[in-house]
């Protein structure tokens, strides 16, 4: 088999985990997990591990962008948004349910036990709270860049203290007002 990003590389057989094989590209050093592979792992491995809040910015992952063909069956293979803070994406065939994963994605998943919530993240539901996930840490960003760090922290923190004051509706009207006083 071939590396779906390389096109010419040949997949040569590495241990992700204990009792969990892939097929690596030793050039861009992607993985490919067949769906059933997965599966049987997922079963051996046990329960779900909670997820933890761990800092992987220093876990380099060299997501691709453009659509990629699957390995073993030639399908294409879709996106799915990882969320939970990280910015990549997986990639799964619907034909044979296999699944790549680029340079350091494994290890960033592991790092924050998402591991072994692949299955988890091909859901609508999980997809749908990444993309709300995203559109959230845009927002900050922006308003982080527009007002600084610091007034950022403190206008959230005000907003906060707002929203969750018995007297909410009022502070709102008193805070949009021309002049609330005169």
């Amino acid at each position: 088999m071939n590396c779906p990003v390389c096109k010419s590389s040949k997949l040569t057989s590495k241990e992700l985990d204990k009792s969990l094989t892939s097929l690596n590209c030793s050039v861009c050093d992607g993985n490919w997990i067949s769906g059933v592979e997965y599966w049987r792992w997922l079963e051996e491995h046990g329960a779900n591990l909670p997820e933890r809040d761990a800092d992987t910015s220093s876990l380099e992952v060299q997501d691709t962008t453009d659509p990629l063909d699957c390995p073993e069956c030639r399908w294409r293979m879709v996106k799915y948004m990882v969320g939970h803070g990280e910015d990549f994406s997986l990639d799964q065939c619907h034909g044979c349910r296999g699944l790549w994963l680029d340079k350091g994605e494994w290890e960033r998943l592991q790092a924050k036990n998402l591991h072994d919530d692949l299955h988890g993240m091909l859901t609508s539901f999980w997809q749908n709270e990444a993309r709300r996930d995203t559109t959230r840490r845009r927002a900050e960003r922006r308003y982080v860049q527009k007002f600084g760090a610091e007034d950022f922290a403190e206008l959230s923190r005000i907003r906060n203290w707002v929203q969750s004051h018995k007297h909410r509706d009022e502070l709102l009207t008193f805070l949009n007002a021309a002049d609330p006083l005169g």
